[in-house]
Formats: C-alpha cells, sequence, structure tokens
C-alpha cells in the first residue's frame, strides 16, 4: 500500500493517540469524518494498522526491571526458530523478540517483577531447549526515549 501525507499523518496521530475519536482526528488532518474513517479502516485492512493498545509503566504496576536478552544457538534451523518462537510465546514476561543477524540469533524484551523471577521463568526455560548455547543479559537502568516514529 502506498502512503500518501494525509495517512502518515494519521498514522503519526494515532501512535499518539489511539483513543482520539474519528471526529477529532478528520478536524486535525483537514478531512470530513467519513473520508477519515474510510483511510483508517483501508489502514486497518491492508495491515499498516496492526492493533490499538494502552502503554503501561509497567514498573507501577510491580515489573520494575527491563532486561534486554541476547540468545545464542549453536545451528540456527527452521526448526529451532519455530520451537524457540512457541517457547517464548509460553513466557508472559517476553515483550518482543526478534530475529537477528550479529553477535545473537534472537534478542527479547522483558518485563519483570524482580531478578529471581527472570531467573525461573525465563533463563531456566530458556536453556531447557535444544542447542542454546548462550545467553546474555543486560539490565535497563533508565528508559532515556519511547516515541512513536513520524512517518511524515
Amino acid at each position: 500500500m502506498e502512503l500518501d501525507k494525509i495517512d502518515k499523518s494519521i498514522l503519526t496521530i494515532l501512535q499518539v493517540n489511539a483513543k482520539i475519536t474519528n471526529a477529532a482526528l478528520a478536524q486535525q488532518i483537514n478531512l470530513s469524518p467519513a473520508a477519515t474513517l474510510e483511510r483508517v479502516k483501508k489502514l486497518e485492512q491492508y495491515k499498516v494498522i496492526t492493533n490499538y493498545y494502552a502503554q503501561i509503566d509497567y514498573t507501577q504496576v510491580g515489573f520494575d526491571i527491563a532486561l534486554i536478552v541476547g540468545i545464542t544457538f549453536q545451528k540456527m534451523t527452521g526448526t529451532v526458530v519455530k520451537l524457540f518462537q512457541a517457547a517464548i510465546d509460553k513466557i508472559a514476561s517476553v515483550l518482543m523478540c526478534y530475529q537477528v543477524i550479529g553477535n545473537f540469533d534472537f534478542i527479547l524484551m522483558v518485563q519483570t517483577k524482580d531478578m529471581a523471577s527472570y531467573q525461573s521463568e525465563v533463563v531456566e526455560k530458556l536453556y531447557m531447549l535444544d542447542g542454546v548455547e548462550r545467553i546474555q543479559t543486560l539490565t535497563v537502568t533508565q528508559l532515556l526515549k519511547n516515541k512513536p516514529l513520524r512517518l511524515g
């Protein structure tokens, strides 16, 4: 799908405020509410917009530890990827996973209550997988930026 300036404006606004009403969104992009709704529906249909959700401050609900975890396998195969994905899908504290090229095969974003929880809920389960060679954990000390991508 080719995005024009208006589509990019819609996406930028919705990234900041997914709860905005269609009328308010239409006013900000200078289109009629009907035309705005049609554009949003098209962005959803083409899977440009994949979801709407609340961004939560996890520390406010007791998940104080943010971790970036690098995973290296002895040998990467399609089966390894499928098994790894199935395993991490069952671990609630794994928020995101990227398959990467470089020093690691996967990078995980993990949010947990404490290091003991991380050890039992994540590390022990991952080391049970065949072929895991190394797990390296980085503790996030401070979030300096968490902003949506400006498309315009």
